[in-house]
């Protein structure tokens, strides 16, 4: 799979965690809930060598903390 392939789909899962995150993110215990399913999805990734899964980890916690901060 080519170069350009492979970032875009890293970006759309990206974006899709960020968008889940943030939807999630509406619940009581969102923080805790998203911080466990990104450690798991983290070491999985580091795991399996995926940069899809450590993608989509950084995408919810970044998606979690944009609605905790910023509102």
């Amino acid at each position: 799979m080519s170069q350009i392939c492979k970032v875009s789909r890293w970006m759309c899962a990206f974006l899709i965690s960020v968008a889940i995150a943030q939807v999630i993110s509406l619940f009581n215990w969102s923080g805790l809930i998203l911080a466990i399913a990104a450690t798991i999805i983290y070491l999985v990734g580091q795991k399996e060598k995926s940069i899809q899964l450590q993608v989509i980890s950084i995408g919810l916690i970044l998606g979690w903390a944009k609605c905790y901060f910023v509102g």
